[in-house]
């Protein structure tokens, strides 16, 4: 069974970095949203110059944030897969959406599949003894929150300089 779960995981884990790397709309615009920042936006996201949202959330030592148009409306974004100084497992991906309807657009951070499967076969697995090991679980995730969670507000305040 364990074998079993950790073959699944792996799976999600290969098909969601093929899909990553093409910059698949469905990827990038379904799933489950754990970061939200809201950004005034009256006009399309079309003058919004890709360079100045890379140098925007740029990071001493992290992988830089790559970003791809989608259309007028949406902007994808997620970490290059190799540079910077720290290496960690990302665990969202991010998407820019201006709402045609209202004056404001939405920098959105997607769990990543992977970390939610991971997440469930564990529960699964361990059932009771989940809680020996959950606050562990609880401050891994709660870390890397915090290094995506700043590097998404970053990306938030790039495009209010543009805005």
């Amino acid at each position: 069974m364990i074998v079993a779960a950790l073959v699944i995981v792996a799976a999600i884990a290969i098909a969601e970095m093929f899909l990553s790397a093409k910059w698949n709309r469905f990827y990038f615009t379904i799933g489950l949203p754990i970061f939200i920042s809201r950004v005034e936006r009256r006009t399309s996201l079309d003058d919004v110059p890709l360079e100045h949202l890379q140098k925007g959330s740029a990071t001493a030592a992290g992988a830089p944030l790559v970003f791809e148009r989608l259309d007028s409306d949406t902007i994808a974004f997620r970490e290059r897969a190799l540079g910077g100084l720290i290496h960690y497992t990302p665990l969202m991906h991010g998407v820019i959406r201006r709402d045609p309807a209202s004056s404001s657009a939405t920098v959105m951070g997607l769990m990543n599949w992977f970390i939610l499967a991971l997440m469930i076969m564990l529960a699964a697995m361990l059932r009771r003894d989940i809680i020996n090991v959950l606050p562990v679980m609880i401050a891994v995730l709660a870390v890397l929150y915090l290094i995506q969670g700043i590097r998404f507000w970053r990306v938030a305040r790039a495009l209010r300089a543009v805005a």
